[in-house]
């Protein structure tokens, strides 16, 4: 039997990529398997679970990333699918001989996978008389919370120390059941991905090893703040895999999500962080290098993001921002999400402005750095009457940083801003819709060239490139652009007194952000 399925990189600190070249016996019938289930279930039935089964190069990817254990090691897959990643990690303590074998414990709540998980399973014990392996059919946020509850692990004894997992992806209502559930153990997050990682590094004993394949969103936003709170409180973080192109990894079921492989060791003091970039696929050369901590989490920042920083331009542009001297309260402006839920007041919605309406402005407003009301006709309303229900809504006539909540496939950067002046739409009021950052002083405009000054520092490359350090998806929370650095409010003044008299490209945009606000150590 041919166990050629690892090619081992030069890599440093054991990350260890795989490709399909020379695959084992079992790599390939597990993937047949995979593929058949991929191919077998349309998407509705895949979402219905939160199911985005492993390919084998990630798979191989994840299981690269441990250091192989001492002795005996206790394995567990939650969500296991057909058994992916248990194979891959099979593969791996077969081809590098690791003495103490595995028992592997892989638990899904999917009856229809069973069978093949089992088969996957039966053939890992088989590789080797070293290789344990059952099948726990069971949901496995209620069975983890069993275990934690009673702080048991039967019936088995003792925890695990290998934890793989590429977890289900679904939001979870605040009334759920299983949100209900997951509180009583002490565990409060958002998305079911979430809750797999919590309850597996839960179930470890101490220096056991996790690694997981998930969306990037946890690494920024205050939906996931008290989550990596905990993560970073209860486990070290030694490594970090991002992956550069969206829909490489999950490519044949159609999956946008940007996703990021962690590699946490729980208990473990905090050293540096290794930090590595792929295409995307688990197919291709892989680039990484060692940071400080400090660098993927800033001491000082109370809401934990996690900062993914890789090459030389990234390590620029987070050099750059935090040599600037200001939180966006210095800069004498605020940021606040557009106060207009459309479909919470539309019997207040209109067609047209017309008397007794403002201009209602959605993100299809903002271009090419300004605010404009004509253009393409969308399926939006054009405005909002005016009444004592909306009254709380709307902002006076003013000068305001407008920015997109969500880009669009087809722009470039992640953060989009744009300039509404005070004369702009010629009425003493306008309402800003939910899906629209603003930017104000205390719910009144800004100074022009302060307002110029903030859109063309959120618009220039070196923010974009710092941005997607932390933000892996297409949103920008108010809180995203609350934990930016900031030029000081004279720099941005300058800045913007510059800015509104140039043309709106990036290359001028960037020549102005270098001309006005100079890196640490430059003479203005």
């Amino acid at each position: 039997m041919s166990h050629a399925w690892y090619k081992l990189g030069i890599m440093t600190d054991g990350l260890q990529v795989a490709t399909p070249a020379g695959a084992s016996e079992l790599a390939v019938r597990t993937e047949a398997r995979r593929a058949a289930q991929t191919a077998g279930r349309s998407a509705a039935q895949r979402s219905a679970l939160g199911q985005f089964f492993t390919p084998a190069p990630i798979a191989s990817l994840l299981a690269g990333m441990f250091d192989p254990p001492v002795g005996p090691a206790r394995v567990l897959d939650p969500g296991a699918g057909v058994g992916s990643l248990a194979a891959a990690l099979v593969d791996r303590a077969v081809v590098e001989e690791w003495g103490g074998g595995l028992d592997v414990t892989a638990v899904e709540v999917d009856g229809d996978l069973v069978g093949a998980l089992t088969e996957t399973l039966r053939e890992c014990a088989q590789v080797s008389s070293s290789i344990t392996a059952r099948v726990v059919s069971a949901d496995f946020v209620e069975w983890a919370c069993q275990r934690l509850e009673g702080g048991l692990f039967a019936p088995y004894d003792g925890g695990f120390d290998l934890a793989i997992l590429n977890p289900p992806y679904q939001k979870l209502a605040t009334s759920s059941a299983v949100r209900r559930m997951l509180s009583g153990a002490g565990i409060e997050v958002t998305n079911l991905y979430a809750a797999f990682v919590a309850l597996a590094l839960g179930l470890l004993n101490p220096g056991g090893q996790l690694v997981a394949i998930t969306p990037r969103s946890f690494c920024n936003g205050p939906y996931f703040r008290a989550f990596r709170r905990e993560l970073l409180k209860d486990s070290a973080l030694r490594r970090v895999h991002l992956f550069e192109a969206r829909d490489k990894a999950f490519r044949d079921t159609g999956v946008l999500q940007e996703n990021v492989v962690v590699h946490l060791v729980k208990g473990a003091p905090q050293a540096a962080v290794t930090i590595s970039t792929s295409l995307g696929s688990g197919e291709e050369d892989v680039h990484e290098e060692r940071v400080p901590f400090s660098r993927v989490v800033r001491p000082d920042d109370p809401d934990a993001f996690i900062r993914i920083v890789s090459g030389d331009p990234a390590v620029a542009a987070a050099t750059r921002i935090a040599g600037l001297e200001c939180s966006l309260p210095g800069t004498g402006a605020a940021v606040s999400t557009g106060r207009v839920v459309d479909f919470r007041v539309r019997q207040h919605l209109r067609e047209s402005v017309t008397g007794g309406t403002v201009p209602l402005l959605y993100p299809h407003h903002l271009r090419a750095g300004r605010v404009r009301l004509e253009g393409p006709r969308r399926k939006k309303p054009a405005a909002l009457a005016v009444n004592s229900t909306t009254r709380r809504m709307l902002l006076p006539a003013g000068n305001y940083v407008l920015v997109k909540r969500f880009s669009s496939k087809e722009e470039r950067r992640r953060i989009v801003a744009a300039v509404l002046e005070i004369g702009d739409l010629g009425f003493a009021e306008v309402a800003v819709e939910n899906h629209v950052n603003v930017f104000h002083r205390d719910g009144t405009g800004l100074p022009l060239d302060l307002a110029w000054g903030i859109a063309a520092y959120l618009n220039t490359t070196v923010v974009d490139t710092f941005f997607r350090q932390f933000n892996g998806h297409t949103q920008v929370n108010a809180t995203d652009l609350r934990s930016l650095n900031y030029p000081t409010m004279g720099q941005l003044e300058t800045l913007g007194a510059a800015a509104k008299e140039t043309e709106h490209t990036q290359a001028a945009i960037d020549a102005l952000f270098d001309r006005y606000v100079p890196a640490s150590g430059e003479d203005q």
